[in-house]
């Protein structure tokens, strides 16, 4: 639209002309952030009373040695030559973490970048305190995700009249074991039901135990194909072992250790031992009956927790699903804007 707006030729509009037009919008962020804010608001009669926050991460081409930002980190972007926390043998020159503040309806609100190896949970004083700044404090609702709960991160979101939705790890379920078979769950729709549990330290909070069937049928074939894996995997050892190609138990030990690593939602179930019989290796292994009950009976369930006592179940999860609106800014920005990859050489 440049061309119409301002006469400017389109052989006159190119991407290096653009980056440095940034250049001189960067030092008026905040003042663009709060004119947009306000003037959205009007036209569209946005609230800002529920507020959408997700991390997410963008790569760059080359070292990236003047900006110190750039880190290696974990990585969101399905890159097979980036360095992830969990894929120690890939490999990424840098990255950045970008932090974004959603409206309900996904109108972005606010954005900050973090450096590339910051835990999601380390940016959240930032991005609360930012619009408060900015637009002032009100009765906000916050929703985030569950790589944000931190006990600090907790303590700031329910200060100060602040109310909030986020997601917990599915460690904590066991806690929740005995609401598992109770009859007080509400449908939300066909094959999702919610409800609502004290918490289990008597704080402050309440918790949403959500049971989703189709998240129960995912989860089911993650675990059998993670387990086959791990039994297909330690077979392969075993029959090195027998045929001397391994012959060591610290070999063994280190192969079985890759192979639970690519498999760790699995891994818990199997007690494998290696032992050495007058120098030939030998591997066996057994599966933990009531690790494979615990993971069976929680296959499809996951938790929500709020300060919020006077919403329904149904309310909470419907106003914490929107988390997708989030990641659905994140989407347009790295496909319709192709955000990735960083070109910039410097952190401003």
């Amino acid at each position: 639209g440049l061309s119409d707006l301002l006469g400017i030729a389109e052989d006159d509009i190119y991407e290096n002309r653009l980056y440095r037009a940034l250049d001189e919008l960067v030092v008026h962020k905040d003042d663009v952030q709060r004119y947009l804010k306000e003037r959205l608001g009007e036209l569209f009669e946005i609230k800002y009373d529920i507020l959408l926050y997700d991390v997410t991460s963008t790569y760059f081409e080359g070292e990236a040695e003047a900006n110190p930002q750039a880190r290696r980190g974990y990585s969101r972007n399905s890159r097979p030559d980036c360095k992830s926390a969990f894929r120690r043998d890939l490999v990424e020159d840098g990255q950045v973490c970008i932090g974004l503040v959603v409206t309900r309806e996904g109108i972005p609100l606010g954005y900050e970048v973090f450096e590339g190896n910051k835990h999601d949970s380390k940016t959240v004083d930032t991005i609360v305190k930012k619009p408060e700044a900015l637009y002032g404090k009100s009765d906000r609702v916050w929703i985030m995700d569950r790589g944000m709960v931190s006990p600090d991160n907790l303590k700031l979101v329910g200060a100060e009249g602040r109310r909030y939705i986020i997601g917990t790890p599915k460690s904590q379920l066991w806690k929740f074991e005995q609401h598992f078979v109770d009859k007080e769950w509400q449908k939300v729709h066909e094959g999702l039901e919610v409800k609502l549990c004290p918490s289990p330290e008597g704080a402050e909070e309440i918790f949403i135990l959500c049971r989703s069937a189709a998240r129960k049928k995912k989860e089911e074939a993650m675990h059998n194909r993670f387990a086959d894996q791990i039994r297909e995997g330690l077979e392969r050892v075993k029959k090195n072992c027998e045929s001397r190609h391994v012959k060591t138990v610290n070999v063994a030990e280190r192969r079985i250790g890759r192979l639970l690593q690519k498999n760790q939602r699995a891994s818990s179930l199997f007690d494998i031992n290696v032992k050495d019989h007058d120098g030939r290796v030998s591997i066996d292994w057994s599966v933990h009956d009531n690790e494979t009950e615990w993971a069976r009976i929680s296959e499809g369930h996951y938790l929500l927790r709020t300060n919020i006592k006077n919403w329904t179940a149904e309310d909470l999860w419907k106003a914490y699903i929107q988390l997708t609106e989030a990641e659905e800014s994140f989407r347009i920005q790295k496909h319709d804007l192709q955000l990735r990859p960083i070109w910039h050489q410097k952190e401003n």
